[in-house]
């Protein structure tokens, strides 16, 4: 992960700008569209699917229309009076009984071609049958009928038996072929019921009403959601009764529809989804039987390769666009700063008369900046040197003296860093962090300043600081409120401050905490100055005690801290410093407490 942080640093601004802009356009574009196309596609796939729901609840309620007159059909028997009276008859009792069956035969006959068949266009055939002589007493086609079936397997049939034992309830019968009035076995459908005599509930026959499957066809809506959309009429044995394809007629939907599908549930209305398949079915209300719409789903979202399609070549010319447009808009910004970059390495080299010549944009008022900062830079370099040749008069004076110029390296040190590692962002800021700096430094007048402003010079100093190592580092301040007009030696905590940034922080994997607590106790003030660095080993600490440590660690300013001390205040007061090895440095000062600045008047 670093090696990938690393590497993407040293990735140049112009093609990052590259990449930033082409993501900028690309993404969005990327999850705009797939949003789109996936709601695009979700809603059609609902359309479709709430519009097959639709086609199968219509071809239900189509088929219960149809049917419904075959169910008041079906009880014509016990409402005409002449068919009730011979469905009664024993016609072992009559003296000629083939002479009364035929006549009755007849009668029966031409009723029912001449009101029932004539009611609906729907029946293919219709059976009467009296059970007490097993006899068909009337039948819609006299060209043939099987006697040996009529004989010896009608009456046993299942749905016969399922007709009789309901006592005069109708009864759906799903697919079978009709044995009795058709040589080739048509395949038909049937409302059967039984005819009760009411007053002595003896069962005297049924009536049988059969539909071909061809008849099926005007139920059918002539909908195709897709080219292989099958619709399919289920009965309550779930045998196929209408396809499509006539050899699917009769057979097990499960053999049909397949195994994903087999086992149609008993729900009035229900959608289910296999791998490959969309299956819709809808329950009749008068009978088991359910229409099925089977829709494969390849089909169903085909659209969907298209819309892909369109998608990935818009995204491919967008991203051309783009690439080309930012190149364009990165070489426009990147080229005024390369120039900048150039200078400042030159101002890098301590060459400080570099005139940076960028008029115009943002880089050129930043350049404009820059050349004031120069300026201003020159100028107080100027002033500060003439400041330290007047101040080295007395022997606190040249001890101080041994850390401004020490200090003063570093603080221009850290800004020739800043404009080469940041193309001089903030460059005003930490200008006006220095000038504070050299403000504060260059005051003469007193070798006392309060703590307020020994504080406020650490806050800028480590403002500069912050500028040259990019966030390595945070501080905390801890200063009791009741000390900051107390008086305090001036430089007293900034060679701390330097040691624990310079040398604690230094090459350390982790966010640098340096913490300043000051505040009385026993009429003491107590500064400690806190770091999470590295720290010290004992020798490094033994160094540092002997003033023989590298320059980092600044042995010279903590000699001179005590050195200082010692003469202002005498014994008693201090600096002390404890530290371990990767556990962090903690500098202690005391000194007394000075309310009105005047050296050995404590309080």
């Amino acid at each position: 992960m670093t090696g990938f942080r690393n590497k993407l640093r040293n990735v140049s601004l112009r093609n990052k700008l590259i990449a930033v802009f082409s993501c900028f356009i690309v993404i969005p574009f990327v999850i705009i569209g797939g949003t789109l196309s996936w709601l695009y596609v979700d809603s059609n796939r609902s359309m479709i699917l709430d519009a097959a729901v639709e086609n199968n609840k219509q071809i239900v309620k189509n088929m219960d229309s149809s049917l419904n007159p075959l169910l008041r059909l079906a009880m014509y028997p016990e409402h005409d009076p002449s068919i009730f009276q011979i469905m009664r008859k024993d016609y072992t009792a009559y003296p000629y009984p083939l002479y009364e069956r035929q006549k009755d035969f007849e009668t029966v006959g031409g009723i029912i071609r001449n009101s029932m068949l004539l009611y609906t266009d729907l029946i293919e055939s219709v059976v009467i049958y009296q059970s007490k002589n097993h006899i068909v007493i009337g039948r819609s086609n006299d060209d043939y009928m099987d006697h040996h079936y009529l004989e010896h397997e009608f009456y046993h049939e299942p749905f016969v038996q399922n007709i009789l034992q309901n006592k005069g309830r109708y009864v759906p019968v799903g697919i079978h072929p009709e044995k009795l009035l058709s040589f080739h076995e048509k395949p038909v459908v049937s409302i059967g019921r039984a005819i009760m005599d009411p007053y002595t509930k003896e069962n005297l026959g049924l009536i049988l009403l059969n539909v071909g499957v061809d008849q099926l066809k005007t139920l059918w809506s002539d909908i195709q959601f897709t080219e292989h959309t099958r619709f399919y009429l289920i009965d309550e044995n779930e045998n196929v009764v209408y396809s499509k394809n006539s050899s699917e007629i009769g057979k097990p939907s499960a053999d049909v529809l397949g195994q994903d599908m087999a086992g149609i549930g008993g729900e009035e209305q229900e959608t289910r989804e296999s791998k490959d398949h969309y299956l819709i079915t809808s329950t009749s209300t008068i009978t088991p039987w359910k229409a099925v719409t089977l829709i494969p789903k390849d089909e169903l979202f085909g659209f969907v390769d298209i819309i892909v399609r369109t998608i990935v070549i818009s995204l491919i010319l967008l991203l051309g666009l783009s690439i080309v447009a930012s190149i364009y808009v990165a070489t426009s910004i990147t080229k005024p700063l390369s120039v900048l970059n150039e200078k400042m390495k030159l101002v890098s080299q301590g060459n400080l008369d570099v005139a940076i010549d960028i008029q115009h944009g943002e880089v050129g008022r930043i350049s404009i900046t820059i050349d004031r900062m120069l300026k201003e830079i020159r100028r107080l370099i100027q002033r500060i040197y003439k400041e330290e040749q007047e101040k080295r008069q007395l022997e606190l004076v040249a001890l101080q003296s041994q850390i401004r110029p020490h200090f003063m390296y570093n603080t221009l040190n850290v800004i020739k860093w800043m404009a080469k590692i940041q193309g001089a962002t903030g460059i005003e800021e930490a200008l006006t962090a220095f000038s504070s700096v050299i403000k504060f430094t260059a005051k003469t007048e007193s070798d006392y300043v309060t703590i307020r402003e020994e504080v406020e010079f650490i806050q800028n100093y480590t403002k500069i600081l912050d500028f040259r190592y990019l966030n390595k580092f945070e501080v905390f301040y801890a200063i009791d409120p009741n000390v900051l007009e107390y008086k305090t030696l001036k430089f007293l905590l900034q060679p701390l401050v330097e040691n624990a940034i310079f040398h604690g922080f230094d090459e350390i994997p982790y966010k640098g905490k340096l913490e300043i607590r000051i505040n009385e106790e026993a009429g003491r003030i107590i500064m400690l100055v806190t770091d999470n660095g590295r720290g010290m080993s004992k020798a490094e600490q033994q160094e540092l005690e002997q003033g023989s440590a590298a320059d980092q660690m600044n042995s010279i300013g903590i000699k001179n801290i005590r050195k200082r001390i010692e003469l202002h205040y005498g014994e008693g007061y201090g600096l002390w410093i404890t530290s371990g090895e990767n556990s962090g440095t903690t500098a202690k000062i005391v000194i007394p407490v000075i309310k009105n600045g005047k050296s050995g008047e404590f309080e």
